[in-house]
């Protein structure tokens, strides 16, 4: 067809004359999910949109173990992340009311915060590049649980008491949950309603969203919520909650219903006052401060899958892993809300994109001999010269070994390995572990990659010897933090240097190098004074990167 009669052609007529002939079977759709359909598990909530309808939903599994109440396109869904874009929306349609600037400094909106804070501005917060640390991160490195409370006032102080950025504003992308909710807080300073009452009012009360909010008090009854579970070390599963009422960042309730409505939005827009121009906002990658574009948009990611464009966002919490994936160009999305916290609702809705857009996506790629599920076998020789301890980011070490024929990777800290694919011999992918390992040789030894982390390798370590009860000594002692408000006691227990921070339970350090531990899902470098003594230790993991601890006594 002529290209300029396909920009003539309505949206809709376009979109019926590219969809497949016929739709898959519900049996091919619902295969997808048979592991969640059952009585005794929770499961997902599924929604397909074509063309600003719901072709397909169906619920999997159980909503409500306790009270057996099963899963339905009804259910009420904790949304985590996927909360990000109508943050993100109500931000966009603030400015366009003139209420706030998009390049205002945050502090204008929130002078609680440091001097640090002073060159960062809401659009660095929308687009995670301003460098501020994750309150998540923070929280969970001073020991705190998730089920505690955590006010916002409490939760802003956090943030307010770190000394310094992880980077130069402006100078990378890190994603933050700290980011969002000063974009709460700022919603509200700046617009007069919180940020529940502001959306609430321009966005979901406009598009008919009648079951989704912000779920900003947690004493507050939804009818038709689903738990969040994960499994039960004993077996089965178990209820995991929070007592958290924080929403910006997270914290939005919907179904699959619902989120027809906002996803339809995004080909006719029914919001503020500049239609599609809003539309293309929300779209539009932030752009670092040497110019160069990233992949992170308003709350959204625009990418592409097997050479089609698209649109998504997850998110994952207390039980919760949620997907809304979107092809713009098929008029086709699918949305997948899960109460399990091992489900993978991502890969999911891509499984259900393949079915319905079989015609229209390129062939998989796969090395000769390979296939999806199969993978290739490697020679062992080979997997012996790649196997060995890689440091892939502070506090996320892992051991790759050869078992057999196998090829297993043990994150540090962790008892049980997992099991690779193979997709050539220098590329694997698990299902527990984001975007492909892919191993690079080099002068000084193999190195490592992780697409989900970007193009940075990691060089093979060297595998310390296990440290004596003398050498491990000098760690001992007790260690504080302002900017955590908690304190750390370092020991010798059995043999092993053993840590306890003031909210949490003794947790081993396993040694990486000199003066470095990985210590729960977090990197512990300890620094020495010209004589060698212990002085403190920074702690580090993803987005939260070397918080200063102190050594008052030994």
């Amino acid at each position: 067809m002529p290209r300029l009669l396909l920009a003539l052609l309505p949206a809709a007529l376009l979109g019926a004359a590219l969809r497949p002939a016929a739709d898959p079977a519900p049996k091919a759709v619902d295969a997808i999910f048979a592991a969640y359909d059952h009585t005794n598990t929770p499961g997902c909530a599924l929604g397909v949109y074509r063309d600003e309808k719901i072709i397909y939903s169906r619920g999997y599994g159980m909503a409500d173990l306790n009270q057996g109440l099963a899963i339905t396109p009804h259910t009420v869904f904790y949304l985590a992340s996927m909360s990000k874009q109508f943050t993100a929306a109500a931000i966009a349609l603030l400015a366009e009311q003139g209420k706030l600037g998009l390049d205002d400094p945050i502090r204008k909106y929130v002078p609680e915060l440091p001097a640090w804070a002073e060159p960062i501005t809401v659009r660095h917060l929308v687009h995670h590049t301003s460098g501020i640390r994750d309150y998540l991160g923070l929280w969970g490195m001073s020991g705190r649980s998730f089920a505690d409370e955590l006010p916002e006032e409490q939760a802003l102080d956090l943030i307010a008491r770190q000394r310094a950025t992880d980077f130069p504003v402006g100078s990378r992308y890190s994603y933050s949950n700290s980011g969002y909710l000063l974009l709460t807080i700022i919603a509200k300073r700046a617009g007069g309603q919180t940020l529940r009452q502001f959306t609430t009012a321009n966005i979901f009360a406009p598009l008919g969203m009648a079951a989704t909010h912000f779920h900003d008090d947690n004493t507050e009854i939804v009818a038709s919520r689903a738990e969040g579970y994960q499994p039960h070390a004993g077996g089965g599963f178990e209820i995991v909650r929070t007592s958290f009422a924080l929403v910006g960042d997270g914290g939005l309730y919907s179904t699959v219903e619902d989120l027809l409505k906002w996803d339809a939005n995004f080909y006719h827009n029914r919001l503020g006052s500049r239609g599609q121009a809003l539309v293309d906002q929300l779209l539009t990658p932030g752009t670092l401060a040497d110019g160069k574009k990233q992949e992170y948009a308003w709350g959204l990611v625009p990418g592409t899958y097997r050479g089609l464009q698209t649109v998504a966002h997850g998110g994952s919490f207390i039980g919760f892993r949620t997907a809304l994936t979107r092809f713009p160009t098929e008029h086709l999305s699918v949305a997948v809300l899960c109460n399990d916290y091992t489900a993978n609702p991502d890969a999911m809705a891509l499984k259900v994109a393949d079915l319905y857009l079989a015609d229209r996506l390129s062939p998989v790629a796969t090395t000769a001999g390979a296939t999806p599920t199969t993978g290739v076998a490697v020679a062992a020789a080979k997997l012996d010269a790649m196997a060995g301890r890689y440091d892939l980011m502070p506090g996320l070490v892992f051991d790759f070994a050869r078992q057999g024929d196998a090829f297993t990777a043990r994150q540090l800290g962790t008892a049980q390995s997992m099991p690779l694919t193979a997709r050539s011999d220098s590329t694997f992918e698990s299902a527990a572990i984001p975007g492909q390992l892919i191993f690079h040789a080099s002068p000084s030894g193999p190195m490592l990659e992780v697409s989900a982390l970007g193009a940075e390798r990691a060089p093979r370590l060297t595998i310390p010897p296990a440290p004596t009860a003398a050498e491990l000594a000098p760690y001992a002692g007790r260690y504080t933090s302002e900017e955590l408000d908690s304190w750390t006691v370092i020991a010798v227990r059995d043999g092993k240097l053993m840590a306890r921070p003031r909210y949490g339970a003794w947790a081993p350090l396993e040694p990486v190098r000199k003066d470095a531990f990985v210590v729960s899902g977090a990197a512990a470098v300890f620094d020495r004074d010209k004589r060698g003594g212990v002085t403190g230790f920074g702690l580090s993991a993803a987005r939260t990167r070397n918080v200063r601890f102190t050594r008052v006594s030994g």
